[in-house]
C-alpha cells in the first residue's frame, strides 16, 4: 500500500498530498527518520515497558503504576518549555538534538541494566533513569522539530508539519512492535532504546542548520518602489 500510495503520489497525483520535492531536502528526509527513531523510543515504547516493569517487577497496581510516570512528564514539560527554548536561542539546534539524544540514550541504558535485574525499588530502578530520559527528550524534540519545518515554504508548511507528526507517531506503532517481537525482556528492550537515540544523536550532525523561511517577493508599488509590507522583510 506504501508503495502504491508513492507510484500515486509521485506519477499521477496533479496535487500531491505530499509533494515529492520535500523528501528531497535534507532537513526534512533525514529530520523525519531521526524522528520516527526517536518516536519509536518515547511515543509509546517508553510508556508501555516501564508500565509492565513497574507492574510486574516492582507489584504496583494500576494507580500506582500511573503515579510513577509523573516525573516522566513533569520533567519533561519543564525541560521542553522552560530550558529548550532559552537554549535554543544560544546553541544550534543539532548540538542540541545531539545532547538531548545522547542524555535520553544514557538514561535508556540506565533503565535497561535496573530492569534486566529487577526487585529493586522506584527511586532506583525508576526515578533515577526517568531524569536523565526525561531531560534527553525535553531537549531533542523542540529543536529537532524546528530543524525540519523552519523555513519550508508557506505553500508546505501544512504538509511538512503532518508528515513529521506521522514520522513520530508511525514510529511509535511500529518501534513497539519491533521491540515486543524482537526482545524477550524489559531490559533488552531498553537496551535497544538506548542503541535507536544513540543513532539519533550521531546522526544528528548531518541535519542542516536552521533555515528561515524565504521572504516574499517584493511587489512594486505605483511609484515603482517596493510597498510598505515588502520592505518588512
Amino acid at each position: 500500500m506504501l508503495a502504491a500510495l508513492a507510484v500515486i503520489e509521485t506519477r499521477g497525483a496533479a496535487d500531491p498530498l505530499v509533494p515529492p520535492r520535500l523528501l528531497r531536502s535534507r532537513a526534512i528526509g533525514l529530520g523525519n527518520v531521526l524522528m520516527l527513531l526517536a518516536g519509536g523510543c518515547f511515543q509509546v515504547p517508553m510508556w508501555y515497558f516501564l508500565t509492565l516493569y513497574m507492574q510486574d517487577g516492582l507489584g504496583y497496581s494500576a494507580l500506582e503504576t500511573g503515579l510513577g510516570f509523573l516525573p516522566h512528564t513533569l520533567l519533561t514539560m519543564l525541560v521542553g518549555l522552560q530550558v529548550t527554548p532559552r537554549l535554543m536561542r544560544r546553541a544550534d539546534d543539532r548540538v542540541l538534538v545531539a545532547a538531548g539524544s545522547a542524555v535520553a540514550a544514557a538514561g535508556f541504558l540506565w533503565q535497561s541494566a535496573v530492569a534486566a535485574d529487577g526487585g529493586g525499588t522506584y527511586a532506583g530502578d525508576v526515578l533515577g533513569p526517568a531524569v536523565l530520559v526525561s531531560v534527553g527528550g525535553g531537549l531533542l524534540n523542540t529543536p529537532l522539530t524546528t530543524t525540519v519545518t523552519a523555513g519550508v515554504a508557506g505553500a508546505d508548511a501544512g504538509a511538512a508539519s503532518g508528515l513529521l507528526n506521522t514520522a513520530k507517531q508511525v514510529g511509535g506503532a511500529v518501534g513497539l512492535a519491533v521491540l515486543a517481537a524482537a526482545t524477550g525482556t524489559h531490559g533488552a528492550a531498553f537496551l535497544a532504546m538506548a542503541v535507536m537515540l544513540g543513532v539519533v544523536a550521531a546522526a544528528s550532525r548531518a541535519l542542516p542548520a536552521r533555515r528561515d523561511a524565504p521572504p516574499p517577493p517584493d511587489v512594486p508599488g505605483r511609484s515603482g518602489q517596493p510597498s510598505a509590507g515588502s520592505r518588512r522583510y
